[in-house]
């Protein structure tokens, strides 16, 4: 048996009671942690421009985004361009605009400790964002 359960703005007793309904059945309970293009688009919208750039990049490019690419000068630094996708990941959750095990849907590539050698997005992901994109872009 599957039963989808969408509750547009919950009196704060409702959602309590539903919640406490939810946390009695965990173990049965699966949680839909997939990117829809709705939930797509207000992740995209909610970034500020750099970090849209990475993503917008990302999925033209057919999943991955090299370094390289998001630099307008050959020396530009990238710091500071894609804390946004983990913030905003994070807030939308804080929101309940989606589940807490929502993954981040573009990740950097690279060696580690700041540096990295591109961003990608997994190709399933990349028909979803790029309808996000169109929806907030035009």
């Amino acid at each position: 048996m599957r039963i989808t359960v969408t509750v547009d703005d919950p009196t704060p007793e409702f959602q309590g009671k539903l919640l406490a309904l939810l946390a009695d059945h965990a173990p049965d309970v699966e949680t839909d942690t997939a990117w829809t293009e709705e939930r797509a688009t207000q992740y995209y919208r909610m970034l500020p421009a750099r970090a849209r750039r990475i993503v917008k990049e990302a999925v033209q490019r057919g999943g991955m985004v090299p370094a390289d690419a998001l630099r307008d000068k050959p020396d530009d630094s990238l710091r500071g361009h894609s804390a946004p996708l983990s913030r905003i990941l994070q807030r939308g959750k804080m929101l309940k605009r989606w589940p807490e095990a929502m993954k981040q849907p573009v990740t950097g590539v690279g060696p580690g400790f700041g540096k990295v050698e591109g961003y990608e997005i997994s190709a399933d992901l990349i028909t979803v964002f790029k309808a996000a994109i169109r929806n907030v872009e035009g």
